[in-house]
């Protein structure tokens, strides 16, 4: 941009500057004009260098103090009075001076013989020489970016976009998880997340607590990162989109067209001591052992769009696919379930005003904006993780069976009804997640209770207890094959 200081340094034009309010020198200016109108302030939008002779306009008048205050509230920078001996003034009026002072509107004159077309030329010229300065300089940074990106890779590129803004940048997943550095906050994963899902690749913004963040999407046909940096970045607005957009191309070069990373983790599939699931967990994630964990099942998947955004949400998240539904697996802090629960109890806390965005997870997000539907969300020992998805994987690997198929054809309306018949109490239990699992593990065994303790790692009195429970809410004697095949018909329809 070019400044006022620097319209008025112009020697040829020998301007007379009367009135020079604080820091009207550093103004960028938007563009010089010229206009008789009484009523100028109507045509403008702010930023202008105005110039004029006073023909429309007494400006010795009692009206001069609201012009001049017109002029200021339209957003003008400073107003230019052409001065000759043929002009209506060949000095600037007193009055004029007077209220451009107690106004702080930067006041001048263009002596004769300048005319106005030669102020607006010498603006012109200025800032052409500006954009070809900044073309310059965005082409050498473009270079710098290839060269960086080729031989030390996206991080080196990031820090660099990052001196030449001046500005805190981020390079980031679909969801928000740090490719470079650290992670985006909290909030903006939040709404990065339900960005990714839009088929547009132009750049977001992205209103947060402190201020507003410009999203640029990176890939080709659909978000694959985001490279994130302060809307509110000084510098020219022009080189700066061209800076971000020349980023964003050359770091597309480096997203691999690989999908999310599948977890194939034996923790899944492999009866695993305590220290040898701690040494899985450390392997496939990252992560330091944790004591407990989070495990989600998610039903009602539809298309790419949910299993891709939750295999990006980062190397603590383990996923797996059986038929309809998504098994995840987030690692946690070591008081992960104490954090888990204080969340929980918050958003209960919240009602229905709903809670803050720090209060619902990312995995939780994610079904939200892709329409999952939530069956189960549960924290689970580390060592007893491979208990508890070996029971989901077994319930669940049959979807495609002539059961399944028979069940899926039902109408839902009489599915739901029956669902809510036969398991209704159980689901509205407090315990409603302990009693599930033992109920699919009763079922999954054929009643073996040794065999319901060892696979959910509880004892077998605690079996005993919890069956007693279910039988008391169901209103069913389990004892008989009849009631066990309409709890698992029951069981199969709520899943489907």
């Amino acid at each position: 941009m070019v400044t006022l200081g620097q319209l008025w340094a112009r020697q040829e034009l020998a301007l007379d500057v009367v009135v020079d309010s604080p820091h009207s020198r550093l103004e960028d200016v938007t563009i010089v004009h010229s206009s008789e109108l009484p009523a100028v302030d109507e045509w403008l939008a702010g930023g202008e260098v105005l110039l004029t002779i006073g023909v429309g306009q007494d400006l010795s008048g009692e009206g001069v103090g609201d012009y001049v205050g017109r002029l200021k509230r339209a957003g003008v920078h400073a107003l230019g009075i052409g001065l000759g001996s043929a002009l209506p003034w060949q000095e600037l009026p007193p009055v004029l001076i007077e209220q451009a002072r107690a106004q702080e509107l930067a006041l001048f004159g263009v002596p004769e013989p300048v005319p106005f077309v030669a102020v607006v030329d010498a603006f012109t010229r200025m800032r052409e020489e500006e954009t070809t300065r900044e073309l310059t300089r965005a082409s050498s940074a473009g270079r710098r970016f290839a060269t960086d990106l080729a031989h030390q890779g996206p991080a080196a590129l990031v820090d660099d976009l990052a001196s030449t803004l001046a500005a805190d940048v981020h390079f980031v997943s679909p969801t928000g998880r740090g490719l470079t550095g650290a992670d985006a906050k909290i909030q903006v994963r939040h709404e990065l997340i339900l960005e990714a899902l839009k088929p547009s690749m132009a750049p977001r913004l992205l209103r947060t607590e402190t201020g507003i963040v410009e999203a640029v999407p990176v890939g080709d046909d659909q978000v694959r990162a985001w490279i994130l940096a302060p809307a509110e970045a000084t510098g020219n607005a022009r080189t700066r989109a061209l800076l971000l957009s020349t980023a964003a191309a050359l770091l597309s070069l480096s997203i691999t067209e690989a999908r999310p990373r599948r977890s194939e983790s034996p923790l899944f599939t492999t009866p695993l001591t305590a220290e040898q699931a701690r040494t899985e967990w450390v392997q496939e994630t990252g992560l330091a052992p944790v004591s407990r964990v989070k495990f989600t099942v998610f039903g009602n998947v539809r298309g790419e769009d949910p299993e891709t955004l939750m295999g990006d949400l980062g190397p603590g998240t383990l996923l797996a696919r059986a038929g309809s539904m998504l098994g995840v697996i987030e690692a946690g802090m070591q008081d992960a379930d104490r954090s888990y629960r204080d969340a929980i109890d918050s958003a209960d806390s919240a009602g229905s005003a709903g809670s803050a965005p720090d209060q619902v997870s990312v995995v939780g997000r994610v079904a939200d904006v892709t329409g999952l539907s939530e069956l189960s969300a549960k924290m689970i020992p580390l060592t007893q993780v491979h208990h508890a998805w070996t029971v989901w994987r077994t319930q669940h690997e049959t979807a495609s069976s002539d059961v399944r198929a028979l069940l899926s054809s039902i109408d839902e309306a009489a599915a739901q009804r029956f669902v809510d018949r036969v398991l209704g109490t159980l689901l509205a239990s407090r315990d409603e997640q302990d009693l599930l699992l033992t109920l699919r593990s009763f079922i999954a065994t054929g009643g073996v209770r040794d065999a319901i303790a060892a696979e959910l790692g509880i004892h077998r009195h605690t079996v005993r207890a919890r069956m007693a429970k279910i039988e008391t809410l169901l209103g069913r004697d389990l004892s008989r094959a009849e009631s066990v095949q309409a709890v698992a018909l029951a069981l199969e329809l709520a899943e489907l």
